[in-house]
Parts: structure tokens; C-alpha cells; sequence
């Protein structure tokens, strides 16, 4: 069973351009079995969350978190007692320990995606999971991130990280059965237990389409263009971190496969 554990909807997220229920019949149509709302900085209201699951009863529904700390760094938030304890702008080690001394789980969202370190908070207070492949995390950016898990002897996550229905599906964690509730859903993300879940073609697909767009990119950078000025000049799929990355001169491809060293150590 394919469980999707970073989505975000028009709702709720300035940045979502899907519906909830565009977000849910898409992934009903792929064949997800469940997905958990995370929106940054807020919880979904528990009573609108039914309302959609009665729409779509064949895809599980679960509802967490994306907090933005003060400095910026981004942490999914499982299992949360109290919903209304965090919010937008804390301190990271705030949100750890709020989150443990509930006995959440904290997952350090897409590391390294804003600048070539982690915060300090992650070694000092302890995150429970790395999630090391989402639709915003490219090959520069994974690698780390592995390596980072590695280091720390932490669980890794997958998940789309979907803003749109053309998102959904490409990366998921794959369980045996899907959690009872969200307290079950935190334990299952520490244990470590679930497998990593690519859609191996889709990804592939995607990656042929960048690089064919890559000379063009690099014209454009050449010609001086800024960032915003060339994004409006290429297709829809190439967005400002790619744009940024190759300026960098870094790997901005999709991951599609599971790291070796994973592999070998589940």
C-alpha cells in the first residue's frame, strides 16, 4: 500500500494550485491508498478533513504539518497531540521539542534545498526522518541528504511534496497496512519500517524532458537573463530551484532509484 506523506492543497497552501479534491481523485487514480495533508504552518480543521474522506472513501486521509522555523528551515510535523501548540516562525528547537514531548514525529523537509548546510538543530535536538526524495529534491540535493541519514543513522522518507495533481504519485512510502491514526502514522515514520517508492518511468520521463531543455537554459543564463525572466520563457516543469541549480553548474535531475547504500542497510 502507497501512502503519499507530503501534499499540499489550493486551500490552505498560498503555494498549492489543486484542489482538495482534485488532490484526492488524482490519487485515487494512480492508485494511492493514502495521503497526508501538510500545509504549511497549520493543521487542516478535523471536521473538513471528514467531509472529504466521505467524498473519497477508497483513499485514506491523515493530516499534519509543514512548519517553517524562524530560520527558515522547513520540518514535517506527524502525530501531534495538540495541533494548536505550533505555528509559523518558532524556533527549531522549539518545534522538536514540542513535537517529541508529544510524541510526534519530525521529519527535516527537503535538506539542503535552500543552502548547503543544516541547521544545527538537527544534531542538537534530533530530527526523527530525512526525507531524501520529493518533487523538490534533485540529485545535488539527495545525495546530501542521504549521506546526512547515513551520518545520523536516521530513517529516510519519500513523498511527492505535490502543490498540483501532476505532482502526486512519483515518490510515496510503500506499508504492509496503513496506520490507524496519525499517532500510529508517527511511529511507523520512526521505525523505519517502510520501504522508499519511486515511479521509476515518470521520473525517467521527466528527466529526458529537462535535459533536452538544458541547452536552452544555459543560453538563456548566458545571454544574462535573470532567474524570473527565464522561467517565464520555459516550459512549466522548470521552476526557479532548477533554473538556480543550473547556474550553480549543479545536478539538477530527479533521483529515480534507491540509494545503494540504503539498500543495503535495510
Amino acid at each position: 500500500m502507497l501512502i503519499d506523506l507530503h501534499v499540499h492543497t489550493s486551500r490552505y497552501s498560498p503555494c498549492g494550485r489543486s484542489t482538495p479534491e482534485e488532490m484526492v481523485a488524482r490519487a485515487q487514480e494512480i492508485g494511492l491508498d493514502a495521503v497526508v495533508f501538510t500545509e504549511h504552518n497549520l493543521h487542516w480543521p478535523q471536521d473538513e478533513v471528514d467531509e472529504v474522506q466521505a467524498a473519497y472513501p477508497d483513499v485514506r486521509l491523515y493530516v499534519a504539518t509543514e512548519l517553517t522555523s524562524s530560520d527558515g528551515d522547513d520540518y514535517l510535523v506527524y502525530g501531534l497531540t495538540d495541533r494548536s501548540s505550533v505555528g509559523a516562525g518558532m524556533e527549531a528547537s522549539e518545534i522538536l521539542q514540542i513535537a517529541h514531548g508529544q510524541g510526534a514525529s519530525v521529519v527535516l523537509a527537503h535538506p539542503y534545498r535552500y543552502r548547503d548546510c543544516v541547521p544545527d538543530e538537527v544534531y542538537n535536538y534530533g530530527v526523527d526522518a530525512v526525507e531524501i526524495m520529493s518533487t523538490n529534491i534533485y540529485n545535488y540535493s539527495h545525495t546530501r541528504a542521504v549521506d546526512l541519514a547515513l551520518q545520523l543513522g536516521l530513517p529516510t522518507t519519500a513523498a511527492s511534496d505535490g502543490h498540483h495533481v501532476d505532482m502526486l504519485g512519483l515518490y510515496a512510502l510503500e506499508v504492509d497496512a496503513l496506520p490507524r491514526d496519525e499517532h500510529d502514522l508517527a511511529a511507523l515514520i520512526r521505525s523505519g519500517m517502510p520501504s522508499l517508492w519511486i515511479d521509476v518511468d515518470a521520473i525517467r520521463l521527466q528527466n529526458e524532458a529537462l535535459i533536452a531543455e538544458l541547452p536552452a537554459i544555459r543560453r538563456h543564463i548566458a545571454s544574462g537573463l535573470d532567474n524570473r525572466t527565464l522561467r517565464e520563457r520555459l516550459e512549466s516543469y522548470v521552476n526557479l530551484t532548477v533554473i538556480q541549480g543550473v547556474r550553480d553548474g549543479r545536478d539538477v535531475l530527479r533521483p529515480w532509484r534507491i540509494p545503494e547504500q540504503l539498500a543495503e542497510r535495510g
